[in-house]
């Protein structure tokens, strides 16, 4: 009994290692493996949001889940309208390398892999009014919970 529930986990995470990381994934839960959300308050009106997703997470599905998240916490404070400050999107390739050699032989044997992940962060500043003019992007809250799809 013990050995099929070790199989159908291991099952499960092999699954879910083919899949770009979920919106809804908080990067303190055990199983997100680092990967996720976290939110950092830095006042009433301000969160630093930060995203880290798996290879299978692009740069745009990284960018939508950082509006969506953006628009979640204005919308919930009460703010109709979040402006960017800040914005950083990147691909970050991360590798480990292993290998055999034989002195006598000459022969040598190594493996190596490549991971990328998708990393955004930007400050998110809640706002009741859309200013005139903004050096920041402003966008509606309401408007991008409709809008902005953050299923894959």
């Amino acid at each position: 009994m013990k050995k099929m529930g070790l199989i159908a986990c291991g099952l499960s995470a092999l699954l879910l290692a083919g899949c770009a990381t979920p919106y809804d994934t908080d990067r303190d839960s055990f199983w997100s493996f680092g990967k996720g959300f976290e939110v950092t308050p830095l006042a009433q009106d301000t969160w630093q949001i930060s995203f880290i997703g798996n290879e299978n997470t692009d740069r745009t599905l990284a960018r939508n889940y950082l509006l969506h998240k953006a628009a979640e916490l204005a919308q919930g404070a009460g703010y109709p309208y979040f402006a960017l400050r800040g914005e950083q999107n990147f691909r970050d390739q991360t590798g480990s390398s292993s290998g055999i050699g034989y002195s006598s032989s000459d022969f040598l044997y190594g493996i190596g892999s490549t991971i990328s992940e998708t990393t955004v962060m930007v400050e998110v500043i809640g706002m009741n009014e859309k200013p005139v003019e903004s050096s920041l992007p402003v966008y509606e809250s309401d408007f991008i919970l409709k809008n902005v799809d953050v299923n894959s």
